[in-house]
Order: structure tokens, then sequence, then C-alpha cells
């Protein structure tokens, strides 16, 4: 599992890099002088818990490495998921699709349980880890 959540990282990393230089640069002009303000701070909020969640994938990879387990991928997956759900959800729905209600809306909160409950994953993996090596991949 190694190589495809340092993969993933490594993936979700320039996405971040990629959006956080748009929304410094391009938003501006795709959004409505109004607006602007709250844009760029949804934007930085879903760059912020972007970039620190893909670290916190980053760390998951390397653990993963050295004593991977079924938390420690359950972990990542949540993480994944956050990403996608609460930082893709303000970037897509609330800043590019101007979508502030309905059902749609919803990813976000879920997404940021999901990073919440990737956390809390981490915590039982590291209960559960013994501390002994386990073969790489």
């Amino acid at each position: 599992m190694f190589r495809f959540w340092i993969t993933l990282t490594g993936l979700l990393g320039a996405l971040g890099v990629g959006v956080a230089a748009w929304s410094s640069h391009g938003l501006p002009a795709f959004v409505p002088a109004e607006q602007l303000p709250l844009a760029l701070e949804r934007a930085r909020a879903a760059s912020l818990h972007h970039m620190l969640h893909t670290l916190a994938l980053l760390g998951v990879a390397l653990w993963c490495r050295q004593r991977p387990g079924l938390w420690l991928n359950l972990a990542g997956a949540l993480f994944t998921l956050g990403i996608l759900g609460f930082a893709g959800g303000i970037y897509l729905l609330r800043i590019i699709a101007g979508i502030n209600e309905g059902p749609l809306i919803y990813v976000v909160p879920l997404g940021g349980f999901c990073l919440m409950f990737g956390w809390l994953a981490l915590i039982v993996a590291g209960w559960q880890d013994s501390g002994a090596p386990q073969k790489h991949d």
C-alpha cells in the first residue's frame, strides 16, 4: 500500500499547489468583485486543509511502509475522502459553481467529518501498532 499512498500524496500535493496558485491569481478574474473576499477566504481555508491533510497522508504512507495495517489504511482513505469532499467541495461547489444551498453542499461537512475520523483512525492505528517491524512491499 506504500506505493499507492505515496502516489496519491504526490498527486494531491501537486493538485493542492495548482489550486492554491489558481485561487491567488485566477480567482479574481472568475468571481464577481462583491463575492471575491468570501471566495478568497474559502479558497484559503480549502487550500490550508488540502495541504495539511496531504502531509498527513504522507505520514500514513511512510508509516504504512514500516507497519501496514487496517486502521492505517482506513486513515489514509478517510484523509483522501476528506480532502476531496471538504477542499474539493469548497473549490468546486461553493466557489466555482456558486452553490450555497441544497443537498450538494453537504459534501463539504461530510468531507470535514472524514478528515476528523481520519485522525481518530490514526489514534487506533497507533494503539494497535505493536512496534515490531513488518515486511516492506
